[in-house]
Order: structure tokens, then C-alpha cells, then sequence
């Protein structure tokens, strides 16, 4: 999405060309997502939806014609209930896509991490970390939420915080059912309980104070909405993510000395971290919640996750900045300011070399240069900023992206229907763990087969995450 021009009005929340604009899953059912959304909360559909939400990519040399399937949808705006805006929206978009066709080589399949968070969350009556990846609303009538779900047996947790000197919130927290998307949804109420349910969970502090002095008037319910949960504007506050260890001690590094964002938000209490971040011209904070591996349930933690995540980008990115093939890709967020700071964050890709992908700008409204960036987590980032390109992504031979094919019948086009494995990497990397990785063939002669470099790392390094291993490597070619 490219900046629009002119003055932000994000009074209710970012929207495109104005801040974090979007949250994305890659999800194996995204319009039965969709469905689910529509029915409880008020979105629409963006402009550029395909039609029937899919999109048909035409054949391409030895791969049939296939689909896209998508469920995308953004949250109306109070100021402009009728939409209009460019194609994406003009509200926050809860985007669900399924690109069967891209890669996970290295990682594990979306229809795997769907059963994680399926098995994590269960009934939803215990809190688990995985919760944490989430996107928070405020909203005027969570108590109608409340009764909406409970009217239909959607499964649902309920939590209390404070904040703002010990003023008192409620977070509803509810799972889209058979994805990744978890939305928490909040306001400074108490809720009204049936002796048959459980009393809420007492939480550390969700949202970022700044994000809700912003917001008083609709947390308070100040604003006048009607009973019916369908017709409440929701007012997106906070990206959230879980993170672990590992990850939590590198994010301000990348967020606040590359990205140029500002801390909002830091504390830790009773094994609990979080900070936060607020992009430049951006309302939506970004936090990161980092929990003992024992606030998940089941061996696959936070830290798996995003081994896993960082894993696939490895296999199909490093030395390959072109590649469009990475699946995981699809979760991510989108910010889009015309206030950032692109010479700092070029300055960082160029010095500290994150996972990222580059376009030529042979389609999309990003046009040339640095089009995605992964955050520690793993997480993508698309970069709706014209940053400009990265060194790797000048010297790059072959670089030119063409626009993929698509059949005209009445869809619109879609950019994600490349099936170009050529620039990408194809090995996995090692899997993370203490077994010793098999024996080294013999090196080669100096001078001679250099693009067999990455390999031949992958087999030494039992570091999951290889980006330096690699670096190293590459200045001293054979």
C-alpha cells in the first residue's frame, strides 16, 4: 500500500497510507475466516479482492494454472463508515491468504502451525503465550462482544489489567477459528458474569498508555454505539507478538537504532517482559511479550516458532534478496508513513544484514527497492516507504522481477502468483538441536564452485539462525 497524500485522519485508528495499515496470516481456510469475521465484527471487503475471493494464476512453463485463495478484510471507520480510500481499505485490515503454491522449505507447513495454535489455545478458558499473538481494538460495547459470543459458543478469555494509575481494563481474547488470528479486544469496563462462567484472569498491562489516552472517549464508552456487537466500531490499538528470549534482547536494537521507532512501553513483572514501539506516523504500537517457555503448553514454544520462521528465510533468502517464493512471508504487518527514516533503515540493511526481499519494481505499488524486512521474531514487515535498494539488491544479477500471470476472468490482479524458485535458495538449514550435523565432503579447489558456499556452510553450522555463518563465508570466497 503506498502512502496517500495529503493529512492522516487517524482519529480511529491507522488505516492505509497512514500507519500500520494491516496484519497478515498465511492461513489454509482464509475465506472461512472471512466469514467468521463478518459475522461479528463491522469490515468489509478492500477493492483489489479477487473475485469470490480467488484469484487464478494462469500456467507458467512446467506449473499448471492454480489458485489464490484470500480472506481479507478491514475494519470500517467511524469517520468514513463508507469506505472508499485506495483498493486496500479504508480502515485496518485483518488479512487471511493461502498461497499453496510458495515455500516453507526448511520450516513447518501452515496447516502445522494452525494445529499449534488450535491445540495452544484450546477451549480458551487458560491463558497461554501464544495469545500474545494477537492484534488489540478498542472498542465502546465489549459487554455486547461479550454476549455475542457467549449467545453462539464462541470460546472466548477474559482478563483485567491496569493502567494509567490503576485505572481498570477488560480484554476480551478470541481466536479465528482455524487460523493464526487471535483478535483482543478492550475497554474500561467491568464485565457482567453468569455463575455458570469463569471470573477473569488478572494481566500485566496490554496496551501502551500513550495508545490509551488516545482512545478515552470509546474505552470509556463516552461514544454513542448501539447494543447490536456487529455495529460497534472497533479502534485498532497494538500489534502484538510473544517472543522469546533470544529475540526480546535484539528488538530495540532493530527496531529503535534501524527502524527509527520510539519505545513506548517497558517493563517486566513476576516473569513477564514487554516492550513496545510505535512506528513514525504511525497510532498502532507494536509490542513484543516475552514469557517463561512454561506459559505454553506442549513442547513447541515461542522460541520454536521463531526458529522455525527464521529457519525458512534463511533457506530461501540469504544471498537470494529477489526471492518472492517465502511463504512465511504472510506473517506480517504493513507500515506505511511518510515520515520514516529510510536512510536508517537502509544504513541497517546494509550493515546488519536482517532477512529481507527486494523489488525491481515490476509490479505492485511498492515499486523499486526494499519491499519486506523480518524482525527477530521472524515476523515480516512490508515496507510501504519507498526505502530505496540495499547493496545486495544493486549488484544483484537477474534481479528484475516480471509481473506473474494472471487469467482475466473478472479477478484482479495479484502479484503473489510468481512460481520463480530461480531466486531463491533451495536447501533447508540444519534443524535446531545438539545432534551433530553429518560429516563435510571435501572442500572445494580455490577459486572454484563458490555458489556451492552456502551449502557447504549449512553442513559446519549448527547455529539454526546462519545469517552471520554465511556472511562470514561470502568475504572469504574460495
Amino acid at each position: 500500500t503506498s502512502a496517500q497524500p495529503g493529512q492522516c485522519n487517524q482519529v480511529d485508528g491507522d488505516y492505509p497510507g497512514c500507519g500500520i495499515s494491516k496484519v497478515t496470516h498465511s492461513s489454509s481456510q482464509p475465506q472461512a475466516g472471512k466469514k467468521w469475521l463478518y459475522k461479528y465484527f463491522p469490515v468489509q471487503s478492500p477493492g483489489d479482492e479477487c473475485t469470490g475471493d480467488v484469484c487464478n494464476c494462469a500456467a507458467a512453463k512446467d506449473t499448471p494454472a492454480w489458485h489464490i485463495y484470500q480472506g481479507r478484510v478491514y475494519t470500517t471507520r467511524q469517520v468514513s463508515p463508507s469506505g472508499g480510500g485506495p483498493p486496500p481499505g479504508n480502515g485496518f485490515g485483518l488479512h487471511l491468504v493461502n498461497v499453496p503454491k510458495h515455500l516453507t522449505t526448511g520450516g513447518n507447513t501452515t496447516e502445522e502451525v494452525e494445529a499449534q495454535f488450535a491445540k495452544k489455545l484450546g477451549d480458551m478458558t487458560k491463558f497461554d503465550a501464544f495469545m500474545d499473538f494477537n492484534a488489540v481494538f478498542a472498542t465502546s460495547d465489549l459487554q455486547g462482544y461479550k454476549d455475542a459470543f457467549k449467545k453462539d459458543g464462541v470460546q472466548y478469555f477474559v482478563g483485567t489489567w491496569t493502567a494509567l494509575m490503576d485505572q481498570k481494563y477488560t480484554s476480551i481474547i478470541v481466536h479465528v477459528p482455524g487460523s493464526q488470528l487471535i483478535l483482543e479486544l478492550v475497554q474500561k469496563v467491568s464485565l457482567t458474569f453468569d455463575e455458570d462462567e469463569a471470573q477473569p484472569v488478572t494481566l500485566e498491562q496490554r496496551v501502551p498508555d500513550s495508545a490509551l489516552a488516545a482512545q478515552e472517549k470509546r474505552l470509556t464508552g463516552v461514544e454513542d454505539v448501539s447494543s447490536d456487537a456487529s455495529s460497534s466500531y472497533i479502534v485498532s490499538l497494538v500489534v502484538n507478538r510473544a517472543a522469546s528470549e533470544k529475540a526480546m534482547g535484539e528488538l530495540e536494537d532493530f527496531y529503535v537504532a534501524g527502524m527509527g521507532t520510539k519505545k513506548t512501553h517497558d517493563s517486566t513483572a513476576n516473569d513477564v517482559s514487554k516492550k513496545c514501539f510505535l512506528w513514525p506516523g504511525a497510532t498502532v504500537n507494536l509490542c513484543f511479550t516475552n514469557r517463561p517457555d512454561s506459559a505454553t503448553a506442549g513442547d513447541w514454544k515461542v522460541g520454536d516458532f521463531e526458529d522455525m520462521l527464521n529457519n525458512v528465510h534463511a533457506t530461501l533468502l540469504t544471498g537470494h534478496p529477489f526471492c518472492s517464493m517465502d511463504k512465511w512471508f504472510d506473517n506480517h504487518y504493513a507500515i506505511d508513513s511518510q515520515s520514516a527514516d529510510n536512510s536508517k533503515i537502509l544504513k541497517y540493511v546494509n550493515e546488519r544484514s536482517p532477512y529481507h526481499i527486494c523489488s525491481e519494481g515490476g509490479f505492485g505499488p511498492r515499486g523499486a527497492g526494499l519491499a519486506t524486512l523480518f524482525d527477530p521474531t521472524g515476523w515480516g514487515i512490508q515496507l510501504d516507504l519507498g526505502v530505496g535498494k540495499p547493496n545486495d539488491c544493486k549488484s544483484s544479477v537477474n534481479s528484475k522481477i516480471s509481473s506473474p500471470p494472471l487469467e482475466s476472468d473478472g479477478g484482479k490482479f495479484n502479484p503473489a502468483c510468481t512460481v520463480d524458485t530461480s531466486k531463491c535458495g533451495g536447501s533447508p538449514g540444519p534443524s535446531p538441536g545438539p545432534s551433530p550435523g553429518p560429516s563435510p565432503g571435501p572442500s572445494p579447489s580455490p577459486g572454484a564452485h563458490c555458489d556451492q558456499c552456502k551449502r557447504l556452510v549449512r553442513l559446519r553450522c549448527q547455529n539454526p539462525d546462519i545469517r552471520f555463518c554465511l556472511k562470514c563465508a561470502t568475504n572469504h570466497k574460495w
